[in-house]
């Protein structure tokens, strides 16, 4: 045994110098590169999207240029961060970096996207994702119809305010008294007056 290692060490020592370090290199490399696959492959598994999913459109990149989405049909316009196909849909990702929990707010915006994405890719899409945090948590919205009825009548109240209808304001008292404006603000709530006014906006 001693004499094979012995043998390799010449065999070693004979080569150029040059030579060990363009392999020590290429090795290093191969290692990088499959750190990197592995760490992005882990960050898919975790994100919950299928393995085929292909990403079609990054909001901010140079490569995959970011759809803008305006439904004059509809009334609604909208720019997912992403868009990804998979399964043969196109599908909306929204990304909210500093949000730690799921919000009505984050569906609406969600599902108004898969109404776009339906009009202009011309397939309504199953679900969309909404990816949560710094930890990027991953959540599957499905586009249920008692969903998107949710919506359109989101859509339809707004609509009613546009036209002059009355707007019901629903303060909380944690917002209320975190607000910078809550001193000049009519809907004000503190611990004493929970009365809730509204107002017309015409």
């Amino acid at each position: 045994m001693s004499d094979l290692i012995l043998s390799i060490s010449r065999s070693i020592a004979s080569v150029d110098g040059d030579l060990i370090l363009l392999i020590v290199i290429i090795l290093a490399g191969l290692i990088v590169v499959r750190g990197l696959y592995g760490s992005a492959e882990l960050k898919r598994k975790d994100s919950g999207m299928g393995k085929d999913a292909l990403v079609v459109s990054v909001d901010g990149s140079k490569s995959l240029a970011v759809r803008h989405y305006v439904s004059e049909m509809q009334g609604l316009a909208g720019r997912p961060d992403a868009l990804i196909s998979e399964n043969g849909f196109i599908i909306p990702v929204e990304r909210k970096p500093l949000a730690r929990k799921i919000r009505d707010r984050y569906v609406a915006q969600l599902l108004v996207y898969m109404r776009l994405v339906e009009e202009f890719e011309g397939r309504r899409p199953p679900y969309g994702y909404l990816i949560l945090g710094p930890s990027c948590r991953s959540f599957k919205i499905e586009n249920s119809l008692e969903r998107q009825a949710w919506l359109q009548g989101i859509i339809d109240d707004m609509r009613q305010i546009l036209d002059g209808g009355v707007c019901v304001a629903a303060p909380h008292i944690r917002k209320c008294i975190k607000c910078g404006v809550r001193n000049f603000c009519e809907f004000n709530i503190t611990a004493g007056d929970n009365k809730i006014e509204s107002r017309n906006i015409a």
